[in-house]
């Protein structure tokens, strides 16, 4: 109720733009100067069995996006709280914890053309959380994501994403197809191919319903393709926007 109290009613130009979740890559729109935003995984989780093992992973992590000119905007994040569960072999454990942050710069140009829009975000983790969540070491990477608007309210996306620091290095690709399913109802399908720190072969898609102009909810999953992936990761969220 408090959430639907903020969002709404809205005019048509409060209308939010997009959203950098659900999925894998960030959308190629930066918010309008003075606007802010409030995105909130509740929770995303993922699930693996290795050798007998399981251990499944929840993270409710928050994303804010301070819109600073009108091609660029600030994020501050954190995986706020989350848990690891254990469970196999003689062993049964459950821990929970803060994770750690980050900081974000995004840049989204201006193009020639309404067909094609791009998008680069540099971010750099702030590793005060706590294990088993949080305190992974400094780590830096830039992605970049480029989209192109196809007929009947389409598009394709493609995103690249370059990773450094104490988790090692590591590359992150990704394209994805989305379309709409209702006047407020989108949906996605995506692929994510990473190597080195990075590594993971996964694929999967989602869904997200504006229930008001200013509010999205979303859904989403991603299927292991490898041993080295987990074996599920999905979640459920909300985004707010406050023009």
């Amino acid at each position: 109720m408090f959430v639907a109290l903020l969002a709404g009613p809205a005019h048509a130009d409060d209308a939010a733009p997009a959203f950098d979740r659900p999925g894998i890559a960030f959308a190629t729109e930066t918010l309008p100067r003075g606007t802010f935003a409030w995105e909130q995984g509740l929770p995303d989780a993922s699930t693996d069995r290795t050798d007998g093992i399981r251990t499944t992973t929840w993270i409710a992590d928050t994303l804010l996006r301070f819109g600073v000119a009108d091609t660029l905007e600030l994020q501050l994040g954190a995986n706020s709280f989350g848990g690891v569960k254990v469970r196999g072999r003689g062993e049964h454990s459950s821990e929970h914890g803060g994770g750690d942050g980050w900081a974000s710069v995004k840049w989204a140009p201006a193009t020639s053309s309404d067909d094609f829009t791009w998008a680069v975000l540099a971010t750099a983790t702030l590793p005060f959380g706590e294990a088993p969540i949080g305190d992974g070491g400094h780590d830096y990477d830039v992605g970049i994501t480029g989209t192109w608007a196809l007929p009947s309210d389409t598009s394709v996306s493609l995103y690249a994403d370059r990773s450094w620091g104490d988790s090692g290095r590591g590359w992150m690709f990704s394209p994805s197809f989305a379309f709409p399913l209702g006047e407020d109802v989108g949906g996605y399908v995506e692929a994510g191919y990473g190597t080195g720190a990075a590594r993971t072969r996964v694929a999967g898609g989602g869904v997200t319903w504006m229930a008001t102009a200013r509010l999205q909810l979303d859904a989403s999953f991603l299927r292991g393709l490898d041993d080295d992936s987990p074996d599920w990761q999905g979640g459920i969220g909300m985004a707010l926007y406050f023009p």
